[in-house]
């Protein structure tokens, strides 16, 4: 239980840090992307999302550092499979009723599913998923 305690006050630290990224980042309903057009030599450029370094802070944060759950996918699975299946689930609703592992692990799922379908972060940001799962994190840490 001594881990246990350490790795929840890890985490409540890293979400007192990102706090005034989270406040920044609660009205972003859009994000910009840039790519997508054609080269002269007729290749052409993917789109991307453009972050802003709030972003990229939660980013950090729920990517690798404290507030990541390594396991998420096993995680997921034993809570009933949000995020797992073909059909997004709805985060913002998720939110309101996750505990503390199950925030963590959606917010992992949100950071980790960047890497194959490059927009996902901008999906749940302009959602406001994002933000509603660190709320509802603050929310579990008293803050």
């Amino acid at each position: 239980m001594v881990g246990d305690a350490r790795v929840r006050e890890e985490r409540r630290a890293a979400l007192r840090d990102l706090l005034p990224a989270v406040e920044r980042l609660r009205g972003v309903r859009s994000v910009v992307w840039s790519g997508g057009g054609q080269n002269e030599d007729g290749s052409y450029n993917l789109r991307y999302p453009i972050y802003d370094r709030d972003t990229e802070k939660v980013m950090e944060v729920c990517n690798g550092g404290a507030l990541t759950d390594v396991e998420y996918r096993r995680t997921l699975q034993r809570r009933g499979g949000h995020g797992m299946g073909s059909r997004a689930p709805d985060l913002v609703a998720l939110a309101r009723d996750s505990d503390e592992e199950l925030a963590v692990a959606l917010l992992t799922w949100m950071m980790r599913s960047e890497r194959f379908s490059e927009g996902e972060v901008a999906a749940s940001l302009e959602s406001g998923a994002l933000v509603a799962l660190l709320d509802r994190l603050r929310e579990l840490f008293d803050m």
